[in-house]
């Protein structure tokens, strides 16, 4: 287990909300790191990666156009906030005129790292958000469609080939969707019923130029899943309440 602040983690969560419905697409991001958690499942999703350079380009933005209006009391916010995650950062001069830019600009690495840690919280609150999950993969998808591969990860028709999902993963997946497909709800816990096989299925279809990432997966019957056309974009709208 791992412990979590959730000190101001909402504010970021809204960010990232608003950014994704707004069709606000990857920036200023590693391409590298993009191409390695785009082609293989790994821990460091995709959605950690937007997280990371979305708060980095939303605040640097901020400090830029409206730091003239940051007051001491707003500094001493953000220094709290470092101090709750345990990231040491430089003083801030007060005497500085252009001072809340000049000193993001100068702790740009301890920024990131604050970020990288919220990212972790961030990331489980909307995990368990598969209507958001699927317009963060339409956005993964266009950066996709975009980017330059080795060749070797993909197929003839220039599509991201697909990878066998990790154990780890289904396990995440099964557990978040609480054992049943998301679709028709069948219990796929081989509790109740023995006979229907479960699917992880690609949100954003491979052939829609879709990712091999975490928060592009799903669970579903084989039924629905042989229904879902690769052609479509799709997940539901059902989630099992916690209690009825």
């Amino acid at each position: 287990m791992k412990e979590f602040k959730f000190t101001d983690i909402y504010e970021l969560v809204s960010i990232i909300d608003r950014s994704v419905r707004y069709g606000e697409s990857f920036w200023n991001y590693n391409e590298g790191i993009f191409i390695e958690s785009s082609t293989k499942f790994t821990k460091d999703t995709l959605l950690h990666l937007y997280i990371v350079t979305r708060a980095m380009n939303y605040h640097s933005r901020n400090f830029r156009k409206n730091g003239d209006c940051m007051d001491e009391e707003s500094i001493k916010d953000w220094i709290s906030l470092f101090r709750t995650y345990g990231v040491h950062i430089g003083a801030y001069d007060i005497s500085d005129e252009d001072g809340p830019y000049n000193w993001l600009e100068e702790n740009d690495d301890k920024f990131e790292e604050l970020f990288c840690l919220m990212a972790d919280e961030a990331f489980h609150i909307l995990f368990y958000n598969r209507n958001f999950l699927v317009e963060f993969n339409k956005l993964v998808a266009e950066t996709v469609k975009e980017t330059e591969y080795p060749s070797e990860k993909l197929t003839g028709k220039g599509r991201l080939k697909r990878v066998r999902i990790p154990e780890w993963l289904r396990t995440a997946i099964f557990h978040r969707d609480k054992g049943r497909c998301v679709y028709c709800n069948t219990d796929l816990t081989n509790i109740v019923n023995t006979i229907t096989q479960k699917n992880f299925d690609h949100m954003v279809p491979l052939d829609l130029f879709g990712a091999n990432d975490p928060c592009n997966i799903q669970l579903t019957c084989e039924s629905c899943n042989k229904s879902k056309s690769n052609k479509d974009s799709s997940t539901s709208f059902k989630y099992q309440l916690w209690w009825n």
